[in-house]
């Protein structure tokens, strides 16, 4: 339990750890897309509640760095800009869970994790 100090801002007391807690470690892992042609795309849950995410169709190539957390079937990436993606290819993706696999909102291919991890 972490515990506010008068030095603290209260936003920063609420704001990390509550994400990070519904971020299952079950969940966390490294995830690839397949089942969309000419698409390559990669997922890393961290346990800690971050995500990293990239997608290359063709010419386009986008990233994203923030937040993730999993509620009511759903894993809801939230993207945040940073110094190595000051501007991120999406500002939130909610992707279904199915099974093992994470499906995004249009409902073409599937994020599976990858094999060579532990489960």
């Amino acid at each position: 339990m972490r515990l506010l100090t008068p030095l603290m801002p209260l936003a920063a007391f609420f704001a990390t750890p509550a994400l990070a807690e519904t971020a299952p470690a079950e969940r966390a892992g490294h995830y690839y897309l397949h089942g969309v042609m000419e698409t390559g795309s990669e997922l890393m849950l961290r346990p800690d509640g971050r995500f990293q995410w990239y997608l290359v169709y063709g010419a386009l190539d986008l990233f994203a760095e923030g937040r993730w957390q999993e509620a009511d079937g759903t894993v809801r990436l939230e993207a945040e800009p940073t110094k190595d993606v000051p501007q991120p290819g999406f500002k939130t993706l909610t992707l279904t869970i199915r099974g093992k696999e994470l499906v995004p909102p249009d409902g073409r291919g599937a994020y599976a994790r990858a094999t060579n991890e532990v489960e």
